[in-house]
């Protein structure tokens, strides 16, 4: 259980394709990444898809958390707080999703990190609408050990999917209800 793989649901793929058409017709959020419009909408999708199936992953293993307002879309420029909250450690997680098939690391903007660091940080992998793995997790107190780069999206703090910490123990210290570490 070090990678998990799931085949998302089409109710899953609807979920993350409404919130990303809202995020389109009104005007949400702000494309800091310098992409294109389209791209930019596509990576909200993806971003939503993978928070969408690890909450439905940790429902059925029993793992409390709170995501009040994930498929909620967000009117401001930027959302601000965790994609979900642990409420056996009250710990917060943000998912991040890379998209690419060349993409082999998770990327946290140094604004962002620095605006807000999350407990925990997920890495998933969206390959398409049939496969979404989710590699492993690293803590925001490690994450900010590690010295920014720039990839081409600005500064980025960031780790290589293979290196994350295996989802295996996140699902163990959930279930017994640990704090992450």
């Amino acid at each position: 259980m070090n990678i998990l793989q799931f085949k998302p649901t089409t109710e899953q793929l609807l979920q993350a394709s409404q919130f990303a058409n809202a995020y389109n017709q009104h005007g949400f959020g702000k494309n800091v990444l310098g992409v294109s419009y389209e791209e930019y909408i596509s990576f909200i999708r993806i971003g939503k898809l993978c928070e969408i199936i690890l909450a439905d992953f940790l429902r059925l293993e029993n793992i409390e958390f709170e995501a009040p307002e994930m498929l909620i879309p967000h009117p401001g420029n930027h959302k601000k707080g965790a994609d979900l909250l642990l409420t056996h450690s009250g710990q917060e997680v943000d998912i991040k999703a890379a998209n690419k098939s060349f993409h082999k690391r998770i990327l946290i903007r140094e604004d962002q990190f620095q605006a807000h660091i999350h407990d925990i940080y997920i890495g998933a992998k969206y390959h398409n609408d049939q496969l979404v793995t989710y590699h492993g997790y690293i803590t925001g107190d490690e994450m900010n050990k590690i010295t920014p780069h720039d990839f081409g999206y600005g500064l980025c703090r960031y780790m290589l999917l293979d290196q994350l910490k295996p989802m295996e123990q996140f699902v163990k210290q959930c279930k017994l209800k640990e704090k992450i570490s």
